[in-house]
């Protein structure tokens, strides 16, 4: 009996550590992203405007202009 009741603990243990894990990735994944992402899409999707240059922008979000262009 005693072996049972050890296989009957860890099984349980082992149904809660599972649910514990997908319950977090679950929260992981449905979480809005971060502020900064949201920052540097819009430096990196900003149309020509008049009061900024493309390069002033980069220099804002990222601190040093990128060499991608």
């Amino acid at each position: 009996m005693n072996n049972i009741h050890r296989l009957f603990t860890l099984a349980i243990a082992w149904v809660f550590f599972m649910l514990g894990v997908t319950l977090a990735y679950y929260k992981q994944f449905t979480a809005d992203p971060p502020e900064h992402y949201a920052i540097h899409h819009r430096a990196l999707n900003y149309t020509d405007k008049d009061c900024y240059t493309k390069c002033d922008v980069e220099l804002i979000v990222f601190g040093k202009i990128l060499e991608n262009e």
